[in-house]
């Protein structure tokens, strides 16, 4: 009679065990995607300071001294394991200007990306044209290692 405790016990520890390995993945969601100006990124803080506020969100610029560009903004959260610098935004896109998709390796800028709005842009002379949206695209996050830890992608990108 003991045995029997055994095996419900036993399916339990290894529903947990594999439920904790399917949710420790990193997941990167998507919030918008848009051309954001200069006046954009604008806070009170900064007319006082003269440095840029970042609040609670985190910027990732191709070109750091230029921020009006092309953004996704993306929210990633799961089991991020400790980012070092070397980790970037690995982005692929196509526009309707050019059928050949580009890619580009963006920095990022804080390390603590872990709950907060990731505003991953390309910026200056990276992106072409205010009017311009992204017809298919790619977005990974990779550590230092080149190992990529999440991945998001558009509907077309896939096809």
């Amino acid at each position: 009679m003991r045995g029997i405790w055994h095996i419900p016990i036993l399916f339990f520890s290894l529903w947990f065990f594999c439920a904790s390995i399917l949710s420790a993945q990193v997941k990167i969601s998507l919030r918008n995607k848009a051309y954001f100006s200069v006046r954009d990124f604008k806070r009170i803080p900064e007319f006082f300071t003269g440095k840029e506020f970042s609040g609670w969100k985190v910027y990732c610029r191709t070109n750091p001294s230029n921020r009006e560009g092309f953004y996704f903004v993306v929210k990633v959260s799961g089991d991020i394991p400790q980012l070092n610098v070397g980790s970037h935004w690995l982005i692929e896109w196509i526009t309707p200007l050019d059928p050949v998709a580009q890619q580009n390796k963006i920095p990022i800028s804080d390390l603590k990306i872990s709950g907060k709005e990731v505003f991953i842009g390309l910026t200056g002379s990276d992106w072409p044209d205010p009017s311009v949206q992204p017809i298919a695209w790619s977005l990974s996050l990779v550590d230092s290692e080149e190992r990529i830890l999440g991945h998001s992608q558009s509907f077309l990108w896939s096809k």
